[in-house]
């Protein structure tokens, strides 16, 4: 009898034996030129930068990698900018027609800021970056100076040319308060909040309450703490050029805000911040609250005999997912813990003595290794 053969199915493809699959490769590993650059690619390339006073750095180039380093060079202080500022420039080519250009900045005290542009052509490139005052990444916002690290990014519209409208965006910004270190991280994705992180040092530990940052508005999350400090999440708008105006302005109010806070007792916090403190309360058991609510809805319409067929009876069966879209939209995940009740402070919580590993505090220790 004729038996019809199976029907091979449509996917996953049959292999074919005759050749032996091909390895996997990132979209890094494609783009990366396999040529290192020539003496001739070094120099042409270099030629636009040379008639801007920059010089290659042989000895710290790498050709394999297709990246060239420019000798440091300094920008003199201003009256309304005190202190020399050391630029240094790296040229990459990750790719085809791909250029990125850094530029690394490095004023007295050590702070760093650094400007990225990125395109086909590096006389475009050298051009869009020295369009931007160095001075203009080391702002004073809050009173505090603040060494910021941009992008500059081109309109789509624009023709891509030197003429082409540029705008910056503002990848991070980093800056020191007395011994405690503040980071803005805002290099995220499309619609995703900031982080701002307090970093103490061994010279001075501070013990922050977790609404510190958050009596400031909705925008500021409240503090949580990491392996290396605290940090909090900060809401942004979506994407330019509201963006970057927006993040410098909250930027500004919270450096302002760490500075007064900071300098004072940390009674005078709670006296002052109080009603802002309860607010912030209520704001962060919204997420827990709403959560629940939902949770509860579905079971109380089946308790109560919601008729067949009736809508109420079909939206007890679709809350759940309803609830997952409103955290995917979010792009954040609520707070799932009951929050501590607004207390007055401990008198060290703004600074205490690095302690020993016995406990005891560093200042008035005696060197065991002193006799007396």
């Amino acid at each position: 009898m004729y038996a019809p053969k199976p029907m091979r199915p449509l996917w996953p493809p049959r292999l074919k034996r005759d050749k032996p699959p091909k390895p996997k490769r990132t979209e890094d590993t494609r783009r990366q030129p396999r040529i290192p650059l020539t003496h001739h690619e070094i120099l042409a390339l270099a030629e636009p930068f040379t008639r801007r006073g920059r010089h290659v750095d042989l000895a710290g180039s790498d050709r394999l990698a297709r990246r060239i380093l420019f000798r440091p060079t300094e920008h003199s202080d201003t009256p309304d900018h005190p202190g020399a500022l050391t630029e240094t420039l790296v040229l990459e080519n990750p790719g085809r027609q791909h250029f990125r250009l850094i530029r690394t900045l490095t004023d007295a005290t050590g702070r760093v800021a650094t400007l990225r542009s990125d395109g086909p052509d590096p006389k475009v490139l050298i051009e869009r970056v020295d369009a931007v005052d160095p001075r203009r990444q080391f702002p004073t916002l809050g009173g505090v100076c603040v060494a910021c690290s941009y992008r500059v990014e081109t309109d789509p519209d624009a023709d891509g040319g030197s003429n082409g409208k540029a705008r910056l965006v503002l990848l991070r910004a980093s800056t020191d308060l007395d011994g405690i270190g503040v980071e803005l991280d805002a290099q995220v994705g499309h619609g995703m909040p900031a982080e701002i992180r307090l970093l103490p040092t061994p010279q001075r530990t501070i013990n922050p309450p977790e609404d510190l940052l958050a009596v400031l508005g909705w925008a500021w999350r409240s503090l949580d703490p990491f392996g290396g400090g605290w940090r909090a999440r900060l809401r942004i708008p979506a994407a330019e050029p509201a963006r970057t105006p927006d993040v410098e302005a909250k930027l500004a109010r919270t450096l302002g805000h760490l500075v007064a806070t900071l300098g004072a007792p940390p009674a005078h916090f709670h006296r002052t911040w109080l009603r802002q403190r309860w607010s912030a309360l209520a704001r962060r058991t919204l997420g827990l609250m709403t959560i629940a609510g939902l949770l509860a809805i579905g079971p109380g319409i089946l308790l109560f005999g919601a008729p067949e067929g009736s809508p109420l009876r079909l939206l007890s069966f679709v809350i759940p997912a309803f609830l997952i879209l409103i955290l995917i939209a979010r792009h954040e995940s609520p707070s799932l813990k009951i929050p501590p009740l607004p207390r007055p402070l401990p008198g060290n919580a703004w600074g205490s003595e690095p302690a020993h590993r016995d406990g005891l505090p560093e200042v008035g220790r005696r060197d065991p290794s002193v006799s007396r």
